[in-house]
C-alpha cells in the first residue's frame, strides 16, 4: 500500500472522531511471562503490553481529549473512565499480572461502557492467551454484533501480546469465523503487526474497515 498523504490522514483522523474508544487491558499471571518469538526484546508480556497501551493512549488523546474508558481483563474487571496518558502509567502501578482471563466478563463491562453517546465505538483488547471461557467469549461479541444496526458502529480489535499459539489460533477464530454474528465486527493482529503500521490511527481504520 502506498503512503497514506496529508489529506489522507486528516480524512482518517476526521473518521475517528466519529468513535469512542475503549481499551481493556490483560491483568491475567501469564502476562509476566517473558516473551519469545514477538521481537520485543525479550521483555515480559506485560512490559509489552504497557508500551503498547500507552502508545495507544497517547495517540488517541489527539482525537478525543477528555480520554478513554479502561476496562482490566482480570479480577473483578475493573473500569476507569476519562483515562488520558498521564494516567496510564499509574494506573498500570495499581496492577499486577494475577488470576485467569476471564474475557466475556471483560467484554460485558466494555460493551456496557459502549453507546454512551451518539458516536460510533470501538474496543481495542490486548490480551496474551486463551480466555477461560472461549465460547462465552464469542458468544458475547456475536450478541453485540447482532444487535447493531450497521457494521462499523462497534469494531472490536484484539491485538495479541506475546506468542501463545493456541491464542492466535482462538483470536484468529473471532476474526474469522465468528459463525452466527449479522456483522463481522472483529479484527485481529499482533504487538509487532500493530507496530508495522505508520500510526494508530492506520492500525485502527484496517480494523473498521476490514
Amino acid at each position: 500500500m502506498a503512503p497514506y498523504t496529508e489529506a489522507d490522514m486528516d480524512n482518517i483522523e476526521a473518521k475517528l472522531g466519529e468513535y469512542d474508544f475503549i481499551a481493556v487491558i490483560d491483568t491475567s499471571s501469564s502476562m509476566g511471562e517473558a516473551n519469545r518469538r514477538d521481537n520485543q526484546g525479550g521483555a515480559t508480556r506485560w512490559a509489552a503490553m504497557q508500551e503498547a497501551v500507552m502508545g495507544f493512549v497517547r495517540d488517541i488523546e489527539k482525537l478525543d481529549s477528555d480520554g478513554i474508558d479502561v476496562v482490566q481483563l482480570g479480577g473483578n474487571c475493573k473500569s476507569w473512565t476519562g483515562v488520558t496518558s498521564d494516567r496510564v502509567r499509574s494506573m498500570f502501578e495499581e496492577l499486577t499480572p494475577r488470576g485467569s482471563t476471564p474475557l466475556a466478563e471483560a467484554l460485558e463491562v466494555a460493551l456496557k461502557l459502549a453507546g454512551k453517546s451518539a458516536k460510533k465505538d470501538f474496543i481495542v483488547v490486548f490480551t496474551d492467551g486463551v480466555p477461560d471461557d472461549g465460547v462465552a467469549a464469542a458468544r458475547v461479541i456475536k450478541d453485540a454484533a447482532n444487535r447493531q444496526g450497521s457494521d462499523d458502529a462497534l469494531t472490536i480489535l484484539f491485538i495479541q501480546v506475546g506468542d501463545d499459539d493456541r491464542a492466535a489460533a482462538y483470536l484468529r477464530g473471532l476474526d474469522d469465523n465468528l459463525k452466527g454474528a449479522k456483522f463481522d465486527i472483529v479484527d485481529a493482529m499482533t504487538v509487532t503487526e500493530m507496530n508495522n503500521f505508520n500510526s494508530t490511527a492506520e492500525a485502527i481504520m484496517k480494523a473498521i474497515n476490514d
